[in-house]
């Protein structure tokens, strides 16, 4: 039975796999299902992941394989259709050709997805299919080979990630789908296996490092292989004796492109991002400058922590490691410290965070100590902002200033506009607010027009407008500020604001958009988050993941149809039992409907197997104390399953009742 035209396994077959086979062939045979008959005659289940019904683990002695083989051929021409049909009745040889052809030159993603997922295929060639191509990786394109070998229990995470080959291919691809944006949340199961080849990296040895950047983008075994292969390169006399590195002649336009291509935007400097900062530092310390260079020019995200040991060399760009920045706080903090200003520039030009924003605007003020005066190239950047920057109303870039409080006053609100033309001020005295671009504004609203009133007349105007902005800024104004317009809660707001806006939800809840903008502040207090999951479903499902007070009240709730609402299939409760947040006994008692934990438990088979034997386990011995090997009970089973509201347990303990009254 199948779900979809995916071939996923369905609901009523994953049950029917926590009793033997004879059992459940039975129990197909009672409902009137297609029965396998050599499963009734043998009792042998279906495979599971990397079992020998899917071939051989290692490749027969004999020649090597010869890639002019006609099926090979065919599999690249474009017009081949690749089905059932056609991959059927090959030999384990012929696999072993399409392997190698895959090895020398991948093919289309779509016909490795074809192949990969076949009856037929053995693990070793699936190890190497569902490993993306380079082109796939220079494209931004994400395959869909290996998501499809996790989802149909080919493979296993970790499994690809340490016998995959070509080794760094494989190790790309689960890093790809592990993370594949600076904005997209991590697959937590994929993460942390991602973590652990980080680990088997080597230590703080030049030697080493260096065998591994003149090897690791080509090397054709796998990801464990080459950790040991680099490990046995290590000591002072295999560093002496190095030949030069591809790629570390002096970078021309398109180093950074080929580099890129050849590491598949993934470096080691990535994975020692992963290692805790003492480590990481150790190795970076040692790192050969020639080695540091090749892996610098790929383009990929970086830690805070890996960038800060790099930029120790004086003489490497800081400007171009900070556009690489896996932004957190305590980094900004240290960068802004520096008072550089093509750091800051670069902070300016790169950030979406408004806090961050905030910060660099503030460093970047004409009265800031020490002050740090940007470029004439990076000002003119800036105020090529073609609707402004809200935060550029803390800072003195007067161009900038001028487009934000022309285009987004109404989302300023009365105390960033104030507060712009505060800056604006202080940047070019009282006359700059005579500027006709800006009458229209100034005359919009009553705390605008005193402005201007004391621009013309007042001796001491600035002080009175600084006085006024104060007052908006005052935490009450910019809650009254944010339930007027809820799109202001976007903007920073200091630590300050919390506590009223706590306060003033208790008294009268805030509209349920401000609340979702404010649960994305990284300064977000806990108590606000829960009232903002408490009006929006998918804030909900998403805090669920990092929260054990979130996730059980996830599980209160029906679990998420699997492999529909994100990548590979995985919903909240991927990163929650990866994480430890969530126990998978409370997976397994509090999962429901059945159907749907049931498919959840197979989407985590190949990212998280060390919990799916465990849920299995349990389920098994659910199994066994109710219905044990009755083929009525278990028919009863997958009778009430589709409709079923309750949890697993409840659904094997309702089929024994059931069955035991007829």
């Amino acid at each position: 039975m199948k779900d979809d035209e995916s071939g996923r396994v369905s609901a009523a077959d994953l049950l029917l796999e926590y009793t033997d086979a004879a059992t459940a062939a039975r129990a197909r045979f009672r409902l009137g299902l297609s029965t396998v008959a050599s499963d009734v005659e043998t009792g042998v289940p279906n495979a599971p992941i990397g079992a020998a019904a899917r071939g051989t683990q290692s490749p027969p002695a004999g020649a090597s394989p010869d890639p002019s083989t006609p099926w090979a051929e065919r599999l690249r021409n474009p017009e081949t259709r690749v089905d059932g049909a056609a991959l059927d009745g090959h030999s384990r040889s012929d696999w072993d050709l399409v392997a190698a052809e895959h090895l020398r030159a991948p093919y289309r993603d779509e016909i490795a997805r074809q192949l990969v997922v076949h009856p037929d295929c053995p693990t070793d060639a699936a190890l190497v299919l569902a490993a993306e191509s380079p082109f796939d990786v220079t494209m931004a394109r994400q395959g869909t080979a290996f998501s499809a070998a996790l989802d149909r229990r080919v493979l296993t995470a970790r499994q690809f990630a340490l016998e995959g080959r070509p080794a760094w291919r494989a190790l790309t691809t689960l890093t790809r789908h592990a993370r594949a944006v600076y904005a997209e949340p991590r697959i937590a199961p994929l993460d942390r296996v991602v973590d652990e080849a980080a680990r088997m990296l080597p230590g703080p040895d030049p030697a080493a490092w260096a065998w591994l950047a003149r090897h690791a983008p080509d090397y054709p075994g796998t990801f464990t292989e080459l950790c040991a292969d680099a490990a046995r390169a290590a000591g002072p006399d295999q560093a002496a004796a190095a030949a030069p590195l591809v790629g570390s002649d002096p970078p021309d336009p398109d180093t950074a492109h080929a580099m890129s291509r050849r590491w598949g935007h993934t470096s080691p400097l990535g994975l020692l991002g992963r290692l805790p900062p003492e480590d990481a530092a150790a190795v970076l310390a040692v790192l050969p400058s020639d080695v540091c260079d090749v892996f610098r020019r790929v383009n990929e995200p970086l830690a805070g922590h890996v960038v800060l040991a790099l930029m120790r060399d004086p003489e490497i760009d800081a400007g171009a490691l900070i556009g690489r920045l896996i932004p957190d706080r305590e980094t900004v903090g240290v960068l802004l410290a520096r008072h550089d200003r093509h750091i800051n520039a670069v902070l300016l030009a790169e950030s979406s965070d408004a806090a961050t924003l905030y910060a660099a605007f503030t460093a970047t003020r004409r009265d800031a100590s020490p002050r740090v005066r940007l470029t004439a190239f990076d000002r003119s950047r800036l105020n090529g902002y073609r609707d402004g920057c809200l935060e550029a109303v803390h800072g003195h870039h007067t161009a900038l200033l001028r487009t934000v409080l022309r285009r987004r006053a109404d989302d300023l609100g009365p105390a960033g506009v104030l507060r712009g033309l505060v800056s604006l001020w202080e940047a070019q005295g009282r006359a700059a607010l005579l500027d006709p671009r800006l009458r229209s504004l100034l005359r919009s609203t009553p705390a605008t027009r005193q402005a201007l009133r004391w621009a013309l007349n007042a001796p001491d105007g600035l002080a009175r407008l600084r006085a006024e902005t104060l007052r908006h800024e005052h935490p009450d104004e910019l809650v009254a500020a944010i339930r007027e317009r809820p799109a202001r809660a976007a903007r920073y707001v200091p630590d300050s604001f919390w506590p009223a806006a706590m306060a003033a939800h208790e008294h009268d809840p805030l509209p349920r958009a401000a609340l979702l903008l404010l649960a994305r502040h990284p300064s977000c207090p806990a108590e606000l988050l829960r009232r903002a999951a408490d009006v929006d479903d998918r804030l909900a499902v998403e805090l669920a993941a990092g929260s054990r007070e979130h996730a059980l009240a996830a599980l209160a709730g029906p679990l998420p149809p699997t492999s529909r609402q994100a990548r590979l299939g995985l919903g909240w409760f991927g990163n929650a039992l990866a994480d430890e947040v969530l126990s998978v006994r409370e997976f397994v008692e509090l999962g429901h409907p059945a159907a749907r934990l049931l498919e959840a438990l197979a989407d985590l088979s190949g990212v998280f197997p060390d919990g799916h034997a465990e849920a299995s386990a349990m389920i098994a011995e659910h199994a066994r104390a109710t219905i044990g090997g009755d083929p009525e009970a278990w028919a009863v089973a997958v009778m009430l399953l589709p409709d079923f509201s309750g949890t697993v347990p409840e659904l094997l303990a309702t089929a024994a009742a059931v069955a035991a009254s007829t």
